[in-house]
């Protein structure tokens, strides 16, 4: 695998979204993730009935039912749970992005069940990402709407 840093279309800092890429779709149950991302926090949804954290954002508690949700902001922190290096692009838009990451990330003060988001460490390689390695939020605004929270290795 190569082990130079990621392309710069793929570095946290400047917006990425190449061409030919849409945004993610944007609904009334995950608006606030996407808009806190672009804003640089990490915001998911966590039930006020029972406080149990959960993401992918839904419009209904997995642990009590219940449907009363707030968005709370996390730290930003976390460790990688798992990561795999994808050796060529799976769309044209990206094909100078090749390779990269895509890794989940266990994210730091979750309640109850451990909060995973997928994503990609930026500036990783294959000689400096490995499971456990602990990664800070790293979010590229996409959009005054939509970022896209990605991480980076913490010093």
């Amino acid at each position: 695998m190569n082990a130079s840093p990621l392309p710069p279309a793929l570095r946290a800092g400047a917006p990425y979204l190449p061409a030919g890429l849409p945004l993610p779709p944007v609904d009334r149950t995950n608006a606030g993730f996407w808009r806190a991302a672009a804003e640089g926090r990490l915001d998911v949804q966590r039930c006020t009935e029972c406080g149990a954290h959960r993401h992918p954002p839904t419009e209904g508690c997995y642990r009590c039912g219940s449907p009363e949700w707030a968005w709370d902001t996390l730290p930003g922190t976390g460790r990688v749970f798992t990561y795999t290096w994808v050796p060529e692009a799976l769309h044209p838009a990206i094909e100078s992005a090749a390779p990269y990451n895509v890794t989940v990330v266990e994210v730091d003060g979750a309640s109850d069940e451990p909060v995973r988001l997928v994503t990609n460490v930026v500036d990783a390689t294959s000689e400096t990402l490995r499971v456990g390695a602990a990664v800070t939020l790293a979010c590229d605004r996409l959009t005054d709407e939509v970022g896209l929270p990605r991480f980076r290795l913490a010093p």
